[in-house]
């Protein structure tokens, strides 16, 4: 949760740097943290369920592997997020109106 944290901070000062809206992309940026975690969790976690519960193994033989999900979890929640902050870093094109049409000189 402290990560998730310094996560929004990180955003939020880098989307106001580049004239974008702060508080929606330290939202961001915390969801795509927690929400990897979530999501990565999950899915590693019923592939394992699925496949130690076809295969015979027991409870025991999948607490074995919790911590080497949870690594991957959190390995992978820096990844994303390190990619939402990357974005940001991208300073946004500024929109120009375009010149005015060229006078008729007949």
């Amino acid at each position: 949760m402290l990560f998730a944290i310094i996560c929004a901070v990180l955003a939020y000062r880098k989307a106001n740097d580049t004239g974008r809206n702060g508080i929606l992309w330290a939202i961001i940026a915390a969801a795509t943290f927690i929400g990897t975690q979530i999501v990565v969790g999950l899915v590693v976690g019923l592939a394992l369920g699925l496949f130690l519960g076809l295969s015979g193994g027991t409870e025991a033989d999948f607490d074995k592997y919790q911590i080497i999900i949870t690594i991957l979890a959190i390995v992978l929640s820096f990844g994303t997020t390190w990619l939402v902050l990357k974005y940001l870093d991208r300073v946004p094109p500024e929109y120009t109106t375009p010149p005015p049409p060229p006078g008729n000189f007949n």
